[in-house]
């Protein structure tokens, strides 16, 4: 309980960490560019808004067409749209073009007449500027940046630019002094100076937040709002410049009102010069959708006059939600099945996309891609811990498996990477060996130390031997009681060919001297014998079979009768070769055999009255 408990709080750890650097990953322009882009899928996904009470008048190709001077000289068609807009009820008009230029000098009048449709309009006129043409213009000064700055109808018309030159955001208000006078109240933007206007109310600050018309502005930054975009290009009404120069000439108000009563009035170009990238824009399709700055300043007025705003998700918030998803996230890669765990993060992924869709259609910008980022974060995290984890487990499993059923079978399994019930037919050298008198030592230790002392002296004895076997390369098959069943093979590792009853004499001769508390027997016999897995589906156990086992326990059971410690077969013995010199003890009867088996010992462990070696 106490490990799946640290498993929860390491996955909480890795929860929290994702989370927070999804949240601050806006720090990276990398990041910071593709949470900008995500906020864009929200504006194409939503598609093209109706829009209703703004209108565009534009100086498009067939104003160019229609209109034979220079556009420097076009004043009085400006004036024309001015005096139109009134006729046609405008409610406000703004100009989205900057006069730096006194024209006089070669228009006569040209100047006067602008500045007198402004004066004389029913309406107000905004115009843009640009802050330098109106201070410093005290030579040669232009009328209506003059008639327009008097009258409080001035607007900067720059637009904002994201990472990607993009047009997302609109500063509303100079957060710096124009020409750097402190003592100047700070400029309007184009757009906030048409829907003060429009609505009848300039903006007022309080407690640090800009207020219109009693509703406040969120901002995503000082001063600068979310565009709130109802489509791509051509979303606005639009009329031609020419078209409507000719309505006012002829006189026709009914189609003056038609287009303008009670509306915004944006007069600006529709140039590929003045046009921007904007959220709908995007690499599939051609410059076409790109937008004009005059429609621009249009998606930001609509977003002002009708409240329409994008409001950023506070940190709290967001963060919150980050720490849900990814929790959401880590539960399903730690505790299911891979297959199971794709369609969930799948499924999540849908989920997220669908949740901050809806809040974006609400007003609330949720970043899709910064709780994407975090659930990435999270679950390549926790894959890396839960593969961390596995690898830990199965290198326990195979430890397991090395302790109690041998490293061969260890080594098979990882090799195979299947369980079956299945066996082969492998020459091999068995050891036997049993502690002589064991049963004896068991009830006279419990009577005067308690089980507890035997359990520990025995697993000490154990250990020896086990660490014997494993130096001479043979592997433990089992315990029988205080017995030890050993496999010896030219599997083994690091085995020659044909060594095994070599390695294997030599191990017990190391076991039955060893120093310890107990006498130990051995006994010894090699040839071919069946090796696998026996038992069930349910239940299986990794084991030698043949009369190469039974016999080898038997030589063991016969030391007693020998005197001896160490017995092995005649085969046994032949296989080493002379490389160890032994001892003929006889022949003797084996429980099973029709015939005498002859019996060996090591030279250096025979009885004395037996010890001439052969």
């Amino acid at each position: 309980m106490g490990k799946r408990r640290s498993q929860w709080a390491i996955c909480a750890l890795i929860v929290i960490a994702s989370a927070t650097a999804a949240q601050f990953s806006d720090r990276l322009s990398f990041f910071r560019l593709l949470h900008r882009k995500s906020l864009d899928v929200h504006f194409i996904v939503r598609g093209q808004q109706r829009v209703s009470n703004i209108v565009l008048i534009l100086m498009d190709q067939k104003s160019i067409d229609t209109f034979t001077e220079p556009m420097l000289f076009w004043h009085p068609h400006y004036a024309q749209a001015i005096r139109a807009a009134s006729d046609g009820g405008a409610r406000v008009m703004g100009l989205d073009l900057a006069f730096g230029v006194n024209v006089n000098k070669w228009e006569k009048d040209y100047d006067q007449i602008l500045a007198a449709a402004l004066t004389t309009a029913s309406m107000p006129v905004v115009c843009a500027y640009v802050p330098e043409l109106i201070t410093n213009q005290t030579t040669d000064p232009v009328p209506l940046n003059l008639a327009a700055a008097g009258l409080g109808l001035t607007g900067f018309p720059n637009l904002t630019s994201d990472v990607d030159d993009f047009i997302r955001d609109q500063e509303i208000i100079e957060t710096t002094a124009a020409n750097g006078d402190p003592s100047a109240p700070p400029a309007h933007s184009l757009a906030l100076r048409v829907a003060e206007k429009y609505l009848g109310a300039d903006v007022e600050s309080s407690d640090g937040r800009l207020m219109l018309g009693g509703h406040e502005i969120p901002t995503v930054r000082k001063n600068t709002i979310a565009i709130n975009y109802a489509g791509p290009a051509g979303t606005f009404p639009r009329v031609s410049l020419a078209d409507v120069e000719a309505a006012a000439k002829r006189g026709d108000k009914a189609q003056l009102r038609a287009w303008f009563a009670g509306k915004v009035v944006l007069l600006g170009t529709d140039d590929k010069g003045d046009r921007r990238d904007t959220p709908f824009f995007t690499l599939f399709r051609g410059a076409e959708w790109s937008t004009p700055g005059v429609e621009i300043h249009a998606n930001t007025i609509r977003t002002l006059i009708e409240r329409r705003f994008l409001r950023p998700a506070p940190s709290g918030t967001m963060f919150a939600a980050l720490v849900l998803f990814c929790g959401l996230t880590a539960a399903i890669v730690i505790s299911l099945e891979n297959t199971v765990i794709a369609l969930l993060l799948l499924a999540e992924i849908a989920i997220i996309s669908a949740f901050t869709h809806i809040l974006f259609r609400n007003g609330w910008i949720f970043s899709t891609s910064e709780l994407l980022l975090g659930v990435a974060i999270c679950a390549l995290g926790v894959g890396v811990y839960r593969f961390w984890i596995t690898q830990q487990r199965g290198a326990l499993f195979r430890r397991a498996i090395s302790l109690f059923v041998g490293q061969q079978v260890a080594t098979s399994l990882d090799e195979a990477e299947d369980i079956a019930l299945s066996g082969r037919r492998l020459s091999v050298t068995i050891l036997f060996t049993d502690i002589r008198g064991f049963t004896a030592f068991t009830e006279k230790m419990c009577e005067e130390q308690g089980p507890e002392v035997v359990v520990k002296l025995l697993n000490d004895y154990l250990a020896m031997m086990v660490s014997l076997i494993v130096t001479y390369g043979g592997h433990v098959n089992k315990f029988i009681g205080d017995g030890i069943l050993a496999v010896f093979c030219d599997e083994d590792k690091g085995a020659t060919p044909g060594d095994h009853a070599l390695r294997a004499v030599q191990c017990a001769t190391r076991m039955v001297t060893a120093p310890s508390q107990f006498e130990t027997g051995a006994g010894l016999h090699s040839g071919l014998t069946v090796v696998g897995n026996v038992g069930s589906a349910e239940k299986m156990e990794f084991t030698v079979l043949g009369d190469t086992v039974n016999l080898a326990s038997r030589l063991e059971s016969l030391n007693k009768e020998q005197h001896t410690r160490l017995l092995m077969s005649d085969t046994t013995q032949q296989m080493l070769g002379g490389q160890i010199a032994t001892v003929r003890l006889g022949a003797a009867g084996v429980k099973g055999k029709a015939h005498l088996v002859d019996l060996y010992t090591v030279a250096s462990l025979a009885p004395v009255e037996k010890a001439a070696p052969r």
